[in-house]
């Protein structure tokens, strides 16, 4: 059975294609994202691959948080890839995505994500053996914000994500801090934490997937606009 995994929250679109270990997978920049391209770049991963649609088993979608409109085309594509093949959708927040690729290290692990209107979203995780846990509940915060958090915090800790997109007088300079990766949130982090949710059974019904959107969008999408019909080719 394979895994497809999706994450659009970002500048940067991926996919990936799991079996028992990484099949293929893609990534590109995209600042005007749409539901065609993300289709068609899909489509062209299972040729390359030489996998068929109905041997996909289960969708691991990154929800979110991240910008508003990337977050809707890459629910769209799942809802309507998912929704044809009969198979599960599992949601997986981005920032315990980022913060489980780097629970190798002993150190505390500070996850942060753009939304945009210079906010991030922030979040700190504890590692434990095999994982990691919240050590504090997701939350938006500006960049003196950030700053004044940073200052608070002497513990040694990682800082994951999107960091380099903060201005260098935001970040921590000391030897307590290590800037570290991923600095994106993939399609290959997704999957990491998507797999471990599905073998384990907790993900929701189809119909109760939501998007982590963390505070109201810039603007208000119509939903047809991106509830088109979704062709996906073998």
């Amino acid at each position: 059975m394979y895994k497809l995994s999706i994450s659009t929250s970002g500048s940067y679109i991926s996919a990936c294609l799991h079996e028992e270990k990484l099949t293929g997978s893609l990534i590109f920049k995209s600042n005007q994202g749409s539901t065609n391209l993300l289709l068609n770049e899909i489509n062209e991963l299972l040729v390359k691959t030489n996998v068929e649609k109905k041997d996909l088993g289960a969708i691991y979608l990154d929800t979110g948080p991240g910008y508003y409109t990337g977050l809707r085309i890459g629910y769209s594509v799942a809802q309507g890839v998912g929704g044809s093949l009969g198979i599960p959708i599992v949601p997986v927040n981005g920032l315990d995505s980022l913060a489980f690729a780097a629970h190798t290290s002993h150190r505390k692990i500070c996850a942060i994500i753009d939304i945009k209107r210079s906010e991030f979203a922030f979040c700190t995780y504890k590692p434990v053996p095999g994982g990691v846990v919240r050590e504090s509940e997701p939350e938006i915060l500006n960049i003196e914000s950030l700053k004044e958090k940073f200052a608070d915090d002497n513990e040694k800790k990682l800082l994951v994500g999107n960091w380099d997109l903060l201005d260098e007088n935001a970040l921590p300079n000391d030897s307590n801090t290590k800037l570290a990766d991923p600095k994106i949130v993939s399609a290959e982090t997704i999957h990491s934490v998507g797999e471990r949710i599905f073998q384990n059974n907790k993900f929701p019904n189809f119909n109760e997937i939501a998007i982590n959107y963390m505070r109201e969008p810039d603007v208000s999408l119509s939903q047809t606009s991106l509830e088109k019909k979704v062709e996906f080719n073998d």
